[in-house]
């Protein structure tokens, strides 16, 4: 059921038809996490730069006091927020799903064919099991840390947030900033990402997809992003960066890797209408 209020901040491109591309954040944020530095640098670029904050996120509504949102219920909030785009540039977004976002965007694209999604730093199609076992096998304290946090991340500290999220260095006031805009997530996305409704890959392939991981995440490391993309028959594109792609000191080289990610799905397009039209 859609909500009373979706937040979906944006920047336009000059040009009327450029291509719009919706941006999904990862647990805890919202499309400020964008707004920072990606909506203006890819509106510069070309694009229609949009970010959307899912429920209970953000400045979107909250329609449950207990925040139990499912992953079905983000998807609704995508679904929702690609309508508005379409409706505004009658033309349907590119999709950029960052970590849980990516998840979010998987699980949509179960559902509905897209116009191409990049999935970035994402968790996998095969759920949260295979990442969560690997990440406690090559860093047991920082997953032992994360799930402290995720449970009451009230109690996180500027130094966790450093340290989960950035390969470099972060100046404290942005980080104490940024830690007040986290919000508490919902226990039951857990349930869903892990094993209760996960994405099917097979719908999710008939769309384009790109995938971009970060060399120094530590919460989705290498070997999950390789994963997924050779679930979507793809090669990987790499940032050096930490999770936090979009916030990191060298967000401009995250933001140069997600449009060559881009500019991947829109070449795929166009060589489908050519071969559309020579049949």
């Amino acid at each position: 059921m859609s909500i009373a209020r979706l937040e979906l901040v944006y920047r336009l491109a000059k040009q009327e038809d450029a291509v719009p591309v919706l941006f999904v954040h990862g647990i805890f944020s919202g499309a400020w996490i964008w707004e920072e530095h990606f909506l203006d640098w890819f509106a510069n670029h070309g694009y229609h730069a949009y970010a959307v904050s899912l429920r209970g996120h953000g400045r979107s509504s909250s329609p449950d006091p207990t925040g139990q949102y499912s992953l079905k219920d983000y998807a609704q909030d995508l679904e929702d927020a690609i309508r508005t785009i379409e409706q505004n540039h009658k033309q349907p977004p590119l999709l950029v799903g960052h970590s849980m976002g990516g998840m979010v965007v998987q699980r949509f694209l179960t559902q509905h064919v897209g116009r191409g999604a990049v999935l970035l730093c994402s968790i996998p199609p095969q759920g949260m099991m295979p990442l969560s076992i690997q990440s406690l096998w090559c860093n047991p304290i920082t997953t032992l840390e994360m799930t402290q946090t995720y449970m009451m991340p009230e109690q996180a500290t500027p130094a966790q947030l450093q340290r989960y999220m950035f390969s470099g260095p972060v100046d404290q006031k942005q980080l104490d900033k940024w830690l007040q805009y986290m919000v508490p997530e919902s226990q039951r996305l857990i349930w869903d990402m892990s094993w209760n409704d996960l994405p099917n890959p097979f719908e999710v392939a008939k769309t384009p997809i790109a995938v971009v991981g970060a060399k120094q995440d530590q919460l989705v490391p290498q070997l999950t992003v390789t994963l997924t993309a050779a679930t979507y028959g793809c090669k990987a594109h790499w940032v050096d960066s930490g999770h936090g792609v979009m916030l990191d000191h060298n967000w401009q080289d995250g933001a140069a890797t997600v449009a060559a990610a881009l500019a991947e799905l829109l070449h795929q397009e166009e060589m489908g209408c050519e071969d559309a039209i020579c049949a």
